[in-house]
């Protein structure tokens, strides 16, 4: 009777990967990081050099002269500082007006029992497949027949409606996670479902309200599209649209660009510092369930 044996061939590469997988995981993201961080690192850097500096050969690491003028002028310079005080508006209140109809329509596809509920859900999946660009003449018309055209009303009301269907999507999530003994606990004790929802689902689900807020606002804020589609009036432009401003028809201001870019930057990077930790437990608490 002949036996047969079989032998594994040992790998020595995929021995050494496994053995050193830590410091190659470890690699791989600083990789990432890197080259995600140069690009922004170099605008920042570029934004304190003069506009000669920019194009350099070879390229200027540090800035020599370093210069905050560009800033200075930047902001200075026209209807800047009108743009950035439309964008505060718009942002802010498309943001809270998002996040109220969200928390709300959330609240009725997750805990209330109707006919036609998976199919709402499904839609509103289904809209996040569309890009906005396929909305602008649809929009332009609408907006113009009913006389809103070029009014904060059009630009508030379209950042709510585009946004709506991915905030609602987190916070359904969320909603999902809150335990059932929870709820079943505050419903035995006379809760109703305007109770249910002030006074237990929304304070447990303050981490997700302001994820949601967060993607709203950072997403509307850097929006370019639509506002240049909806808004004429040189008074009533969001920052985005302002930046345009300088590209000239035969030059474009690179330092007055990076510079005013830079600081557009400055209340994204803010709100994503304060909120960071509430992004992460709301996608997370989110995903849970």
């Amino acid at each position: 009777m002949t036996t047969y044996t079989t032998t594994t061939k040992s790998h020595p590469i995929q021995e050494w990967i496994y053995r050193n997988r830590s410091w190659l995981l470890a690699a791989l993201a600083f990789t990432s990081i890197f080259i995600l961080i140069t690009p922004a690192l170099w605008l920042v850097l570029s934004s304190f050099k003069t506009n000669e500096n920019i194009f350099r050969f070879p390229p200027q690491l540090l800035p020599n002269p370093f210069t905050l003028n560009n800033y200075q002028e930047a902001l200075s310079t026209g209807n800047f500082s009108r743009y950035l005080l439309n964008s505060v508006f718009v942002t802010t209140t498309a943001t809270i007006v998002c996040v109220t109809c969200s928390a709300l329509g959330a609240f009725a596809l997750t805990f209330l029992k109707f006919y036609g509920r998976r199919f709402w859900l499904s839609i509103i999946v289904g809209t996040q497949f569309f890009p906005a660009a396929i909305l602008l003449l649809p929009l332009f018309r609408m907006w113009a027949q009913l006389g809103l055209f070029d009014t904060y009303i059009s630009l508030i009301a379209t950042y709510t409606a585009t946004s709506l269907s991915l905030c609602s999507w987190l916070l359904i999530g969320f909603y999902r996670s809150i335990p059932d003994e929870v709820l079943d606990a505050a419903v035995i004790d006379g809760c109703g479902k305007l109770g249910l929802l002030w006074s237990i689902v929304l304070p447990l689900s303050v981490p997700g309200l302001l994820a949601s807020a967060a993607f709203v606002f950072i997403g509307v804020w850097q929006e370019f599209l639509l506002a240049v589609t909806l808004i004429g009036d040189p008074e009533l432009r969001t920052v985005m649209v302002g930046l345009y401003g300088f590209i000239a028809e035969h030059r474009i201001a690179w330092n007055l660009l990076i510079a005013a870019s830079v600081a557009v930057s400055v209340p994204t990077i803010i709100i994503f510092g304060l909120v960071q930790r509430y992004i992460v437990d709301g996608i997370m608490s989110g995903a849970l369930k």
